[in-house]
């Protein structure tokens, strides 16, 4: 049996997309974030909610409200989307992974990646 936990976070921030060498103009989104973690049920659960709420808000806290491309060479949603997956993989409790992250731009973009 596979057990995992989901949670959806959001963060507003600004990019300016670089499309066929010319970047788009400078525009905002609110992105949400869903994560989804994989392991073993321990005492009853995979994680504490709590304790991956802390990690992600920790990690998207460094995006809320800022220019994303002052942040990344090309600030797509699939590069921003690699970038949390690899905050979130390095602050994980042995044992439990990340199995999905999927980011929306807006209501109606979106990207999704699985491990």
């Amino acid at each position: 049996m596979k057990s995992r936990i989901v949670e959806r976070f959001k963060f507003e921030a600004a990019h300016a997309v670089v499309i066929d060498g010319k970047p788009e103009e400078l525009h905002g989104h609110t992105f949400w974030l869903e994560v989804a973690l994989e392991g073993p049920l321990r005492n009853g659960y995979v994680m504490d909610f709590l304790e991956l709420r802390r990690i992600v808000n920790e990690i998207i806290e460094r995006l809320d409200h800022r220019n994303l491309n002052a942040l990344f060479e090309n600030p797509t949603t699939e590069n921003v989307a690699l970038w949390i997956a690899g905050e979130i993989e390095k602050r994980l409790p042995d044992g439990i992974r990340l199995q999905r992250i999927v980011l929306w731009e807006g209501d109606e973009n979106g990207v999704e990646f699985e491990f």
